[in-house]
């Protein structure tokens, strides 16, 4: 019966049965009284042994479970207590209470552990209301004598005043809060009294009201920062791809895991959660190069200190990828390491941006280099190669001229050195035509299939309707050659050698995969081979200048970085497939040109002139043991030369020279004039001039995006006498086209 029924009641008949409202109200209030102080007994006892009983319960100590039970009931705070753990045998006090005299309290047993809570147990407590009876028996009897007179007078009063004042209100309170399950946001409570000012003045009951109103506004405020929160934190980690894991430290079984942790493996959350970390992942993902730092990582968290790591680990269709990932502990309780978290970031990108970072930092590194070398080494080369032949000329003995040839020889294979490194470099001057790829190819076949030897067949396959292509052919020769060579030496029992020509196209994707790659059409020159093939690591360094596998001897490391540096100058670009023991295929691919028409050689071919006989020269070198040489062989050829080492010395010179024929000039001069401009200044003074340069290493002062200006006529330090006449013919050329 509620306590609305009561009053009702006890106002129908006021007068009627005053002795029987004075013992119902007496015996009511007794009652409730009675029986909610022995609810709240209960009540406090069951909260107030949950967490020891949680903790033993935990620590499997049943035996003390079993005796504080017993104690419990033999107190007399309980009649019955029990506790249902999923336990063969359950631990049970006291007798079990039937009927509506027994009152029943049950309440979860947790085991929190970090953030993490899990049910381990059920606790139930049960006690009599006996005594609660006997109070109010005895309560009833000693106040029905000395309150019957005063029950009649004030019973009508006190209900009146407590319906309307208190209970009414606090029911509404009650049951608005017990009764809503809905939207917070519609949460309003209404205690009847009406919105009219003046005919209300607001008592404790609408301050509670309102205080009750306003948690409900904290506490979606709350929420809605929650939310944000954790909206902006979910995303940000979406974005940046990263994922988190925890495992326990003994046994390493995984027990958490979201979407993207595993999705960095390829697994879904299912599968991982049924994963063991040393088992399924270091044992079977991590890379082997990879499992040391994984040990090392594991006794880390085993002494309760924090670690980081990035490991190559393979996904479910065992392609490696790069993660990075941080790990930290999760105590219990007791303060003792339990669990590992950890989150994780597939950094493969990153590492592939780094070692790229790397490698253009090595191609910048090795190009200053060569720069400087380059021109220092091919001045030393070209006065050698000078001298070799101003004593060729005076020298009769047999002997003697075979010493000069193995000599000039040796000058030559430094010279092809030097151009192989500016070549990997991107700094060698080219000279881009249209090309019909197939048909150049097919001229050098006969060359080719010497170098490979007999052992090896080489075939040639090409696709109909084959692109043109822009490219230096002379380069592209070059590089093919090496990688013929390459491929031969891959196979020293012989095998198959298969060049291919066809089009391509590389389409945006794997344009992002690859530095300096360019989305669009290309030519395609595919060198394929049956040889002993190449390991992934032995891929990684093929393109560094100098690293060879061959033996000592056999090469020297600058073919492959030639080729490559060839075609990433060109636009292009290089790419090898290779597996031990399943051969090597490297792709060069190189621009698709529309033009329609070959273009014609712009190198230095064509008849030469006889001589200089007559010829009025002015030789402009920095170098005064290259420029005395080259003095001696223009005068041996008959002409006159006038010597200067910068451009302030050649405008002095040329106030008292009136005609010059042939300005023969170095591209790299001190003093801050170069080449182009002293050039410049004497095409001024001698607009009939031939224009020759000369250059040990050319910057980009006559070249630009890899290509020699237009109608530039360049000579590569060092040079023969028949080199010399052949630029000069077709600078003449030149000078009278563009007369």
């Amino acid at each position: 019966m509620s306590i609305r029924s009561t009053l009702n009641r006890s106002l129908l008949l006021p007068i009627l049965s005053l002795v029987a409202i004075a013992v119902v109200v007496v015996g009511v209030a007794t009652y409730l009284a009675g029986n909610a102080q022995l609810e709240r007994r209960i009540q406090t006892l069951s909260e107030s042994s949950a967490v020891l009983f949680e903790d033993l319960l935990w620590q499997m100590d049943y035996d003390t479970l079993q005796v504080l039970l017993d104690e419990y009931v033999l107190l007399g705070a309980i009649t019955s207590a029990h506790i249902d753990a999923g336990l063969p045998e359950e631990i049970w006090a006291g007798s079990e209470q039937t009927g509506p005299d027994g009152y029943l309290v049950s309440r979860e047993l947790l085991h929190r552990s970090g953030d993490s809570v899990r049910q381990i147990g059920r606790l139930t407590l049960e006690t009599s209301r006996d005594g609660v009876w006997d109070l109010v028996k005895f309560s009833v009897a000693v106040t029905l004598l000395v309150a019957i007179l005063a029950a009649l007078a004030t019973t009508f009063i006190i209900q009146h005043l407590l319906n309307r004042g208190l209970v009414e209100p606090v029911l509404a309170i009650a049951n608005g809060l017990d009764s809503w399950f809905g939207d917070w946001r519609d949460f309003r409570i209404d205690l009847g009294r009406g919105e009219s000012p003046g005919k209300h003045q607001q008592d404790e009951l609408d301050r509670l009201v309102d205080a009750i109103h306003g948690m409900r506004d904290q506490i979606l405020t709350a929420d809605r920062v929650i939310e944000s929160k954790e909206g902006r934190l979910l995303s940000a980690a979406r974005i940046a791809g990263i994922g988190y894991a925890t495992f326990e430290l003994e046994t390493e079984n995984i027990v958490e895991c979201d979407e993207i942790f595993a999705s960095i493996v390829g697994q879904t959350v299912d599968d991982m959660l049924r994963f063991n970390i040393r088992q399924d992942i270091v044992g079977k993902r991590v890379h082997p190069d990879d499992i040391e730092q994984a040990e090392a990582i594991r006794q880390q968290l085993r002494q309760g200190l924090a670690a980081e790591g990035v490991f190559r680990v393979a996904t479910a269709a065992g392609e490696y990828r790069y993660v990075r990932q941080l790990f930290s502990i999760s105590p219990n309780g007791e303060g003792q390491a339990t669990r590992i978290l950890t989150v994780a970031q597939d950094v493969t990108e990153l590492h592939h941006l780094q070692a790229t970072l790397i490698q253009a930092q090595k191609v910048k590194a090795i190009g200053n280099l060569t720069g400087g070398v380059a021109h220092d080494f091919n001045n030393i080369l070209a006065v050698i190669s000078g001298n070799l032949e101003l004593l060729e000329d005076i020298v009769d003995d047999p002997l003697a001229i075979d010493y000069l040839h193995t000599s000039q020889h040796a000058v030559n294979l430094g010279a092809e050195l030097t151009q192989q490194l500016l070549a990997f470099a991107r700094k060698q001057p080219l000279r881009p035509e249209v090309l019909d790829i197939a048909r150049m190819i097919r001229k050098s076949l006969p060359l080719l299939r010497t170098s490979v030897g007999e052992s090896v067949d080489l075939d040639f396959v090409t696709d109909g309707g084959l692109w043109r292509a822009e490219v230096d052919p002379t380069q592209l020769e070059a590089a093919i050659l090496n990688l013929i060579i390459n491929a031969r030496d891959a196979m020293p029992d012989g095998g198959k050698l298969t060049i291919e020509a066809g089009n391509a196209r590389l389409d945006r994707h794997y344009a992002d995969l690859h530095e300096e790659v360019e989305p669009g059409q290309y030519v395609c020159i595919a060198i394929s081979d049956t040889g002993v093939g190449m390991s992934e690591a032995t891929i990684s360094q093929a393109l560094e200048p100098f690293f060879t596998t061959k033996d000592v001897g056999r090469g020297t490391g600058l073919g492959l970085p030639m080729a490559f540096g060839f075609a990433k100058q060109s636009g292009g670009h290089l790419k090898i497939y290779s597996e031990p023991g399943r051969g090597t295929t490297v792709k060069l691919y190189l621009p698709r040109m529309n033009g329609s028409q070959e273009a014609a050689r712009s190198t230095l071919v064509g008849r030469s002139a006889a001589s200089l006989e007559g010829l009025q020269v002015f030789l402009v070198e920095d170098s005064t043991e290259l420029r005395e040489t080259f003095t001696t062989q223009l005068q041996q050829m008959g002409a006159v030369v006038h010597g200067a080492p910068d451009g302030d010395t050649v405008f002095a010179m040329a106030l008292g020279i009136p005609c010059i024929d042939l300005i023969l000039c170095d591209v790299i001069l001190p003093n801050g004039m170069k080449g182009p401009d002293v050039v410049s200044g004497l095409q001024e003074i001698y607009p009939e001039a031939a224009v020759v340069y000369m250059s040990g290493y050319t910057e980009n002062a006559i070249i630009h995006q890899g290509r020699l200006d237009e109608g530039v006529i360049m000579l590569q330090k060092p040079f023969s006498r028949r080199d010399l006449l052949t630029a000069f013919t077709s600078a003449m050329a030149e000078c009278s086209a563009d007369g």
